[in-house]
């Protein structure tokens, strides 16, 4: 009966605490259930952009300024940084496995060509090998 009580408790806590968890907003601090996020400005969404295309890594200084200039908290900058190098990083994947699929397609394209091509030149052998027999004979 003790283990069974002892594992109810441990269930309420993991259930407790993946409410903690799913409460949490980008920034890491936490929000009243029910309370949306806060979305960014136009403007800030605009800078963030332009400061990603000129490095996506984020040094300290760096951050520290942009979350002045777009009244943000540093940690807001630095998420907002790590899930834009995250959607970076899944477009790159699409755009490599498209280039790949099409090397493919064209590969396998030449591939049976050549396979058909082979298949010809065979034919053509068999054909000159048995006039070469049919001479002897």
């Amino acid at each position: 009966m003790m283990n069974r009580s002892m594992s109810l408790m441990n269930v309420q806590e993991d259930h407790n605490q993946t409410l903690d968890e799913e409460n949490l907003s980008d920034d890491g601090a936490h929000t009243m259930l029910g309370e949306k996020k806060k979305r960014l400005q136009l403007e800030q969404v605009k800078a963030l952009e332009k400061s990603f295309e000129l490095g996506n890594k984020l040094e300290p200084e760096r951050k520290i300024q942009l979350a002045k200039a777009l009244g943000m908290q540093p940690r807001q900058i630095a998420i907002w940084f790590q899930n834009r190098r995250a959607r970076w990083k899944t477009r790159q994947l699409e755009r490599d496995y498209d280039s790949l699929k099409k090397q493919f397609e064209s590969l396998k394209s030449d591939n049976a060509s050549l396979l058909a091509y082979n298949k010809k030149l065979l034919a053509e052998v068999c054909i000159y090998i048995s006039k070469y027999i049919c001479v002897f004979i």
